[in-house]
């Protein structure tokens, strides 16, 4: 089977689709494009009504772009798996959790190749699955050795997921409803995990999870900065970093790793949401915006020069515009250099629901841009600090006109076209601003 796999959403989201593409690769599926795909498996999100309603849209795509079938995973399928099966008979929606989905997914076979997977393993379809033509079905493995090309071959920075779930109640949030409670993997399955990926061509970890602070070894009980000191020790790692953190889960022992072991990365991005304190107690956060910034000052004095980038919703619907101004005068005073901003939409199933949707559409915009407006300063200024300044850039991407990469506290560089092999590791001198990054020269 020719399949091609797309996921929409978080770090998570990503992760969770690569697990799903390594199953198939190992049961000798052949991963393709888009355009030769006779499969299409699509990873979904519902984080937003936006984001759901992207879903449905990347799916109907699949199926214009002559994907015979579409299977559809992803916090949305947990959601409302109908929404996708409606679309029409070609769709497959899986539902469960990221494992469970990706076991099934990597032993699924088209029903018109079913005689002979079954002639090539002397199996038979699983009892009490239907063999209807169009569907997948699952018989017994069905592998070409060799098949699978290295899952690194075109990314330098591996998703690596620790955690899944949460055990929070914030009020506009579903996906504890779609990902369950917080539970965390082993530690040896994460290095394991980590290994492999060096050998794929993958020097750089993004420890990622939907509550990655929760994170608690099942086995030892390592903390999560514990585990990113063993993760960045791990022979061939030159990087290790977080996709995102709670502030209420800046700990000491995650302070520890990014002061002590040169290989964790300094920045995080830690979820403000709100710089007033009403906005954030009816948001059902866990913590006050003292809290939030006694944490950022505690975190710097440890660790100078820690870029710390944030998310913030605008239109919350307790949010009005003197709230909004607290929110901006607070993210100038905690020094965030990044903030991603988005509007507020409800979600049904969710506490906030009950609230309505008060701010109006054009407000929610206006605030949107000007947060955003903050932003962008706010990371020139960060930026500008850089000029002449030597910097160590882990090239992702490599190309004749330039290359370019990360820093190691996530400030794009791009570098001249004499360029360095991606993967690689290059000291440069910071001499020119870009709008999204710097320009700078190899020394």
């Amino acid at each position: 089977m020719r399949f091609a796999v797309k996921s929409l959403g978080c770090k998570v989201s990503q992760a969770d689709a690569m697990l799903a593409r390594r199953r198939l690769l190992e049961a000798g599926h052949e991963d393709v494009s888009e355009g030769e795909a006779e499969v299409h498996v699509v990873n979904t999100c519902c984080i937003t009504n936006q984001a759901e309603a992207s879903s449905r849209q990347a799916v109907r795509r699949s199926l214009k772009a002559g994907a015979r079938e579409v299977w559809v995973s992803g916090c949305a399928a947990n959601l409302d798996a109908g929404q996708f099966r409606d679309i029409g008979p070609q769709v497959r929606a899986f539902t469960g959790t990221a494992d469970d989905v990706a076991a099934e997914m990597g032993g699924c076979v088209d029903v018109e190749h079913d005689v002979l997977a079954r002639e090539r393993v002397g199996g038979a379809v699983r009892p009490g699955t239907a063999a209807r033509p169009g569907t997948a079905v699952r018989p017994g493995a069905v592998a070409r050795p060799g098949a699978a090309p290295p899952l690194g071959a075109s990314r330098t920075r591996g998703f690596v997921k620790v955690q899944d779930g949460c055990d929070s109640s914030c009020a506009y949030c579903i996906i504890p409803s779609v990902r369950g409670a917080a539970r965390s993997r082993p530690a040896s399955a994460v290095l394991a995990e980590v290994a492999r990926r060096v050998r794929e061509g993958q020097p750089e970890m993004v420890m990622t999870g939907i509550s990655v602070g929760d994170y608690r070894d099942p086995e030892q009980g390592l903390e999560l900065g514990q585990l990113m000191v063993l993760a960045a020790r791990v022979p061939g790692v030159r990087r290790v970093r977080l996709s995102s953190v709670e502030v209420i889960h800046v700990k000491d022992s995650l302070v520890r790793a990014l002061r002590d072991e040169p290989r964790v990365c300094p920045h995080l991005h830690v979820p403000l949401q709100s710089g007033d304190d009403g906005v954030l107690a009816a948001m059902g956060r866990h913590y006050d915006s003292a809290a939030y910034m006694e944490a950022i000052r505690r975190l710097r004095g440890a660790v100078p020069g820690v870029n710390v980038t944030a998310d913030v919703i605008v239109g919350f619907p307790t949010e009005d515009e003197a709230a909004f101004e607290r929110t901006l005068g607070f993210v100038r005073e905690a020094g965030i250099t990044r903030v991603h901003a988005f509007s507020y939409s409800p979600r049904p199933g969710t506490a906030a629901a009950a609230l309505g949707d008060r701010v109006a559409p054009q407000e929610k915009k206006r605030r949107s841009s000007e947060l955003r407006g903050l932003s962008e300063a706010l990371s020139r200024r960060h930026r500008a600090a850089k000029l002449g300044e030597r910097v160590e850039v882990l090239v992702d991407k490599a190309a004749d006109a330039q290359s370019s990469g990360y820093t190691r506290d996530y400030v794009r560089v791009y570098l001249p076209p004499e360029r360095a092999p991606r993967g690689a590791i290059v000291q440069a001198r910071v001499e020119e601003l870009y709008a999204d990054g710097v320009r700078a020269y190899p020394c």
